[in-house]
């Protein structure tokens, strides 16, 4: 079988000034390449008569990409909340100039690619200084659009080394993480039903998951399992590595790129408990303030099982979410050739 591979965001260098439409400007960065850096960075070489040049890559190999979102309702990208930044989608001002090292880079835009599209300046980066800038060349508007514009660093993984960058929840963090939802102090609210519903199946298989992950910043319960994850991304060509947005939680469409994944150990042991009750055929669990939990049969719950907690026709009924309330008041590894479009 061949050994499937994955690009993932490693990291963002982000603008401090924010573009906006409504007047010209002008922003500028610069950044250092080491050697050592610099020797990361995939090559180029010419393709056969006619073909687009190809990409020499290893497990290990950094790209380099520049990318722009509407940051108008996002107040920070970067820090801890860059997860803002790599679940939003690529978008490009209408009137705007990239330069990079003093090349001027094309703008892939919607009206000619069907979306607009992130710039490859992987080619461009050279050791040493380098420098970019992003200019609104547009007549000033009334339009508050506000734009963020960054350099992300792309790293080309096996499913060992994607494997490897994910973390854990500890099973009693991860059960107090459920059972917090079940406390409530507050007057005004009066807990109608005290229990809560968690779905146990992986959305891609619809059957429990072998390895129960979700995002660090997920707030939902249900897991999907990692395996299957990961074998489900998919690239532009066949047996290309996958396309760095793919890491997107299938559930919530948050944050899922690897080094973002927790195993979650208080499911792993539930789904133990299940194996030795001979009960992996069970779709949700119904868990207790107590912490002690039963199997809810598929039957009972009616939910649609793609962890909203709905119910066909009906209100919505809480599941991973909490209780239902009323308000009161690797380095080395086989050669990969990648085509640059």
């Amino acid at each position: 079988m061949n050994t499937k591979y994955f690009r993932y965001v490693e990291g963002v260098a982000i603008l401090d000034s924010r573009l906006k439409v409504g007047k010209r400007q002008h922003t500028e960065f610069y950044f250092y390449i080491g050697q050592d850096d610099a020797a990361l960075l995939s090559g180029t070489r010419e393709g056969q008569k006619g073909a687009p040049l190809v990409r020499n890559v290893r497990v290990g190999s950094r790209f380099g990409r520049i990318r722009c979102i509407d940051a108008t309702k996002i107040d920070d990208v970067r820090g801890d909340n860059q997860r803002a930044w790599v679940t939003a989608n690529q978008v490009w001002p209408e009137y705007v100039t990239v330069i990079f090292n003093n090349k001027h880079l094309d703008v892939r835009k919607k009206i000619h690619y069907g979306k607009d599209l992130p710039i490859d300046v992987t080619a461009a980066i050279q050791f040493g200084n380098n420098q970019f800038s992003v200019s609104i060349i547009a007549p000033q508007t009334e339009d508050p659009t506000e734009y963020a514009v960054g350099l992300e660093t792309i790293q080309l993984i096996d499913a060992a080394g994607a494997k490897g960058l994910t973390k854990v929840l500890p099973y009693e963090e991860a059960r107090q993480r459920i059972l917090r939802r079940l406390q409530n102090d507050d007057p005004d609210i009066e807990v109608v039903n005290s229990c809560v519903v968690i779905n146990m199946s992986d959305p891609y298989t619809s059957r429990i998951w072998n390895i129960p992950m979700r995002g660090r910043s997920c707030r939902h319960d249900q897991c999907f399992d990692l395996d299957t994850f990961l074998e489900t991304r998919t690239s532009k060509r066949p047996g290309q590595p996958c396309d760095p947005d793919e890491f997107k939680c299938p559930i919530c469409g948050g944050d899922a790129r690897p080094q973002s994944l927790v195993k979650d150990e208080f499911f792993e042991v539930l789904r133990a408990e299940l194996a030795q009750r001979d009960r992996l055929d069970a779709n949700a669990i119904v868990m207790q303030p107590d912490g002690t939990w039963e199997v809810q049969d598929e039957e009972k719950t009616g939910e649609t099982g793609d962890g909203s907690g709905k119910r066909p026709g009906g209100p919505r009924a809480e599941s991973a979410a909490g209780a239902t309330t009323r308000e009161g008041n690797s380095t080395g590894g086989p050669i990969e050739v990648i085509e640059i479009d």
